[in-house]
């Protein structure tokens, strides 16, 4: 065995405190990191799956234009198709009308989809009926739509229920009757509250547009909200920009791409600050543990004077004695930095399995606390944890430096 492990095992002390501050400090760091990037997944996620993680739109226009069209036949859609970590592209056309009950009147903004399109993406979030279908006739455009459980509580409806809507254009009223086929709940700010999705032959139908006419294209990476699928769109993002710019066709439409992030600024503004909060609490949760992990030691050193001072007059060097001290604080920092991450670990799979803390989804998008938290990210954390610690201890060590052999064994 390591002689200085071993000696710093055998000396005595109370470390109680210490471990203890450790442990609640890792605790907290483990829980707000948790919540931090369980946010970040979960809206990120609902975010991506609306509206893709990265758009093609018209230059100038909203990606919900009904007024200016893209077409679909641009030459560079294969070369985006072919970048590896693009998923899906698909064009979406909206076009905005208005719905009414006998006593109910709703603006709503209909999104018109393809049979292509990842329409299992509402799945999880189904309170009532099921998917529509847009595929069963290929000549006759599906009447079946699915709204969001808001507009079915605002206007009354119930899957099965028939919708009739009413479009304004060219000083002309159309009139459709959709049939209700499903009821959402998401709860993504305003986004999804006066959201219909329909079959995409209907709108285009409704705007007067050919079938490759549409207001956007939508490209998906499968990510979601966290650091790492945001790294992968900013590079796809800086590929696509590339293959626009190089692309010499005169016949492809002006169009420029938006990543998610620019689409919907006050959602991730809001996770932003979400990562300001979890930096500052990382800080003031290392210095308070650091600070007791100071007192800590020193008190422990203050008891054992007189050991040091027979280890100096015995021969051994002040650079030795430290590190047997920094060895007893190693065992403290890693048995505080095990109970923490028991606790929190403890913590994280309760609120994963049961979502015991609740949140009003008004004002937080969700209805629980959301947590997530990935090996790689538990390690770095504890492994940094424990860095920082370590190098918080040399400064009381420098304290063994002024010890007198001679008086330290006098006083003993």
């Amino acid at each position: 065995m390591n002689l200085y492990l071993y000696i710093g095992k055998k000396i005595g002390g109370k470390s109680g405190i210490a471990t203890a501050s450790v442990a609640l400090s890792i605790f907290v760091i483990l829980i707000a990191i948790c919540v931090s990037e369980g946010f970040k997944r979960e809206i990120g996620m609902k975010a991506a799956g609306f509206s893709g993680e990265i758009v093609l739109t018209v230059p100038g226009q909203e990606l919900t234009t009904y007024t200016y069209n893209l077409n679909t036949n641009l030459s560079f859609l294969d070369d985006i198709r072919s970048i590896k970590e693009v998923k899906s592209v698909e064009g979406v056309t909206y076009s905005v009308g208005m719905a009414k009950t006998d006593d109910q009147v709703s603006g709503v903004l209909f999104k018109g989809v393809g049979e292509n399109y990842a329409l299992d993406f509402f799945t999880p979030f189904l309170k009532e009926g099921r998917l529509p279908r847009f595929c069963d006739s290929p000549d006759k455009p599906s009447n079946e739509i699915l709204i969001s459980e808001r507009m079915a509580l605002q206007m009354g409806y119930t899957c099965g229920d028939a919708m009739i809507a009413y479009f304004v254009g060219d000083g002309n009223i159309k009139v459709r009757k959709f049939t209700v086929t499903g009821i959402y709940d998401i709860r993504l700010e305003n986004i999804d509250e006066v959201l219909v999705v329909c079959d995409i032959r209907q709108t285009c139908r409704l705007n007067g547009w050919t079938p490759e006419e549409v207001s956007c294209i939508e490209i998906g990476l499968g990510g979601d909200g966290t650091a790492a699928s945001a790294s992968v769109r900013k590079r796809v993002m800086s590929a696509i920009d590339r293959i626009i710019m190089e692309s010499d066709c005169e016949e492809d439409s002006p169009t420029i791409p938006q990543l998610i992030d620019e689409i919907y600024p006050n959602l991730f503004d809001w996770l932003e600050l979400l990562n300001m909060n979890v930096l500052i609490i990382l800080i003031l949760m290392i210095a308070v543990a650091g600070f007791n992990m100071i007192s800590g030691l020193l008190i422990i050193l203050f008891r054992n004077m007189s050991m040091i001072g027979l280890m100096k007059a015995l021969g051994m060097r002040t650079s030795d004695v430290c590190r047997i001290f920094l060895y007893k604080a190693g065992i403290i920092v890693l048995r505080g930095l095990l109970i923490g991450d028991l606790a929190a670990l403890s913590v994280f799979w309760l609120q994963d399995r049961s979502h015991i803390m609740k949140l009003d989804p008004a004002n937080y998008f969700v209805d629980h606390v959301p947590v997530h938290l990935g090996a790689e990210m538990f390690i770095i954390l504890n492994i940094a944890s424990f860095t920082v610690m370590m190098l918080i201890m040399t400064i009381p060590c420098r304290f063994i430096s002024g010890v007198s052999p001679d008086r330290t064994i006098k006083a003993a």
